[in-house]
């Protein structure tokens, strides 16, 4: 037969922004070979009647580094019609990893990323040293594809040890950590990531290793990604402030790479910050550079209750109070003096990235079932129904239940017309579902089908073939990634089949497949009929077929070096 697979009678939204139209595609050896009126047959063929046909989607901002080895699906990535993952964000990865060290990267990630420890201990087998050694075990064992960021915390952990939570580097030491990010660049890394973010911490308290880092240490570690024209720059530097667009400018120009920085939203906080952070970054564009934005399609929600709590780390006494063992902060929270220091710190004027309202965080979930009527309202509704203040209220619903209620909370995202003209912006890079992170508090895998959802379809801020342009050929261009992103001739063939009349995300739910039985949130599609990769459907109406059709994609020094030996 002519082809391995062929796709018929879908509406074939390319990638490129150009307008879809109906056609046919085949598929030979895991490459797309030709689109349009089709005669010959297929080992295997799908109705695409009636549907969307397009790139597979690239989630360029995941925290996969661990689930990975477990999960060779990053599920629920291709529920959502993602093809191809990036790990490494935020200076978070796994590798350059030597003897004796790996606790240090494993206590950064159980904070930072909200990744349960236990997970992490049975999960990660810890048999490699270098960057590259850490891609190869992904050879033939995944499912989707996956390439990565070299993280700064690993970088600087490897040449400093523990000191590299204390102190600066020395210049040799610097000198050391160039060459790991040369190492890792040759070894496959799509580039590297730093994290300057006064609230990440590690699992004991301390600032994560990157912190410590000064700019003549992060300007060198980037110029080895300037001198070989390689890789992206992927950026956190705290709550967000317009002076850092001066920063972005200088790393943009001195590198000639592209600079990726969190975030641009909407924020309840700031609720005018995003139109500045746009008029601030356009000169940056205009001067010929390269500093997007990163934004989600949603509000971004998490659910916590006191006993594993991160949204109040900007404050002090909150933060204290979430390193205490749980019996030492249940006497903390029902003090009359530790709740004044408290309230006192989120009546402090100085912004932050918490909103300070209590008319937007709620309950979520009970304990105790005279309390079920507390559900769904609002900390300030809370209050009000129990005479109390609504700190008050707060933290004696949660000290009746031990703790365990849970709440829900978004800092960002409520303005729906504001979050359009982000989602609009051409720089904006859409998706920072952090998939594999934060699974204790929330699961943001089905950004694109949202954007699909409930932007294209609903609110109608911009075209479907708009859309799939954001989620395919953009970043997969910003990435590097060759072959890929686009539904042409000679491209891979990674391709969502969806019903652009049903497409959305579900909620997020409970489920318990970590190692171990470590309890997660996923989230599951509607209107996702098939994801394909490299040629093979491994989700067919979000069932996993069992193939593992997925791809290690290295960047571009890793072939110049590979074809040089």
């Amino acid at each position: 037969m002519a082809y391995d697979l062929v796709i018929r009678g879908g509406r074939v939204v390319d990638g490129s922004g150009l307008p879809s139209y109906v056609a046919d595609v085949g598929v030979k050896d895991g490459k797309v070979v030709e689109v349009g009126k089709l005669k010959d047959g297929a080992a295997k063929t799908i109705d695409a009647g009636g549907l969307a046909v397009s790139p597979g989607f690239v989630d360029h901002h995941t925290h996969l580094d661990a689930q990975m080895l477990w999960d060779p699906y990053g599920t629920c990535e291709p529920q959502h019609g993602v093809t191809s993952v990036v790990m490494g964000n935020c200076a978070l990865s796994l590798a350059p990893v030597r003897s004796g060290i790996e606790d240090a990267l494993v206590k950064s990630f159980v904070r930072v990323e909200a990744i349960p420890r236990s997970a992490l201990e049975l999960g990660v087998k810890w048999n490699w040293h270098s960057y590259g050694e850490y891609l190869d075990n992904f050879e033939g064992k995944v499912g989707i594809n996956v390439g990565g960021l070299v993280g700064h915390i690993a970088v600087r952990h490897h040449a400093m040890g523990e000191e590299a939570v204390e102190r600066k580097a020395t210049g040799a030491e610097v000198q050391k950590m160039r060459g790991l990010v040369l190492e890792a660049m040759e070894g496959g890394a799509l580039g590297m990531s730093t994290n300057r973010n006064d609230r990440h911490m590690r699992e004991d308290g301390k600032p994560v290793a990157s912190r410590l880092a000064d700019d003549e240490e992060f300007f060198a570690l980037c110029d080895v990604l300037a001198d070989r024209n390689a890789g992206v720059i992927e950026t956190i530097l705290g709550r967000n402030k317009i002076e850092h667009f001066k920063w972005y400018h200088e790393l943009a120009k001195r590198t000639q790479r592209p600079i990726l920085w969190q975030s641009l939203q909407h924020r309840w906080a700031e609720p005018n910050l995003w139109r500045e952070q746009l008029a601030a970054v356009e000169p940056i564009f205009k001067a010929g550079y390269q500093a997007y934005g990163l934004s989600h399609t949603v509000p971004l929600v998490r659910h916590f209750a006191l006993k594993e709590c991160q949204i109040f780390d900007e404050f002090p006494t909150w933060k204290n109070l979430m390193f205490l063992p749980v019996e030492v902060r249940k006497q903390a929270f029902a003090d009359a003096d530790t709740r004044k220091k408290l309230q006192a710190e989120i009546n402090d004027p100085r912004p932050t990235n918490f909103h300070k309202r209590w008319d937007i965080p709620k309950v979520e979930k009970v304990v105790k079932p005279e309390n079920q009527k507390y559900v769904g309202k609002t900390i300030a509704e809370l209050g009000a129904m129990r005479n109390q203040a609504p700190l008050d209220a707060f933290l004696d619903l949660a000290l009746e239940e031990n703790l365990e209620t849970i709440f829900w909370n978004a800092n960002n995202g409520g303005d729906w017309d504001a979050m359009g003209e982000i989602l609009r912006s051409p720089y904006v890079l859409i998706g920072t579902s952090d998939a594999g992170a934060h699974v204790l508090f929330g699961a943001d895998f089905g950004y694109g089908t949202i954007l699909l959802g409930l932007w294209v379809r609903e609110r109608q801020v911009m075209t479907l073939e708009q859309a799939i342009y954001k989620l395919t050929f953009h970043p997969a261009s910003i990435f590097g990634l060759q072959g890929r992103g686009l539904l042409r001739p000679g491209y891979a063939a990674d391709m969502a089949i969806f019903d652009p009349k049903t497409v959305h995300s579900e909620e997020p739910e409970w489920a318990n497949d970590f190692p171990g039985g470590t309890k997660r949130m996923v989230q599951r599609s509607i209107g996702m009929h098939y994801t394909i990769v490299n040629g093979t459907v491994i989700n067919d109406h979000g069932r996993m077929t069992g193939d593992l059709p997925g791809q290690v994609i290295r960047g571009p020094l890793y072939r110049q070096h590979k074809a040089a030996a």
